[in-house]
């Protein structure tokens, strides 16, 4: 390897682009009303406090519907976990206020609706519907930018994630 593809190597970093799961307003992770996503416990990442919508892939992945529905993993290809998490405390919702689209277990495509939401209801049941979108495995990630700022809809970046090689 020459001193010349050193350097084209390091101009190709390759970004991983994340995708708004909703239709909403970006919040710093401090935002979210719970110590473990707030501290950064679980991964980092940034909240959006959703509007009316679904919730839509941020990304091409496998996904695993957590049972009660309130909350979505997401592994890439390249290793990336990522997780959406509607709404604080919504465990204790047992599902109601959340609709399956897609069965659990498959390949999604980036914007792909996965799950509907009633909005009002998870308002006026559950803790906070501010909702985290964190990187699980950030012991993976050598670099991550949150790119979105304000009101975003689904299909918006939201964030650029670059694994370690």
């Amino acid at each position: 390897m020459g001193i010349f593809d050193f350097f084209k190597k390091k101009d190709k970093e390759e970004w991983i682009e994340v995708y708004s799961p909703l239709n909403g307003k970006v919040i710093p992770l401090s935002e979210i009303p719970d110590e473990a996503f707030s501290q950064k416990m679980i991964g980092d990442g940034c909240g959006i406090i959703p509007t009316i919508g679904n919730i839509c892939s941020p990304i091409n992945a496998k996904i695993d519907i957590f049972s009660t529905n309130h909350a979505i993993s997401f592994e890439t290809k390249k290793g990336l976990e990522l997780l959406v998490h509607f709404g604080i405390d919504t465990v204790k919702l047992d599902g109601k206020g959340f609709q399956r689209v897609v069965e659990n277990n498959i390949e999604v495509k980036t914007g792909e609706v996965l799950m509907e939401y009633d909005l009002t209801y998870i308002m006026k049941n559950a803790k906070s519907i501010n909702t985290p979108i964190i990187i699980t495995n950030m012991e993976e990630v050598e670099k991550i930018e949150i790119v979105a700022t304000g009101e975003v809809k689904v299909g918006d970046l939201l964030m650029k994630v670059k694994l370690k090689n």
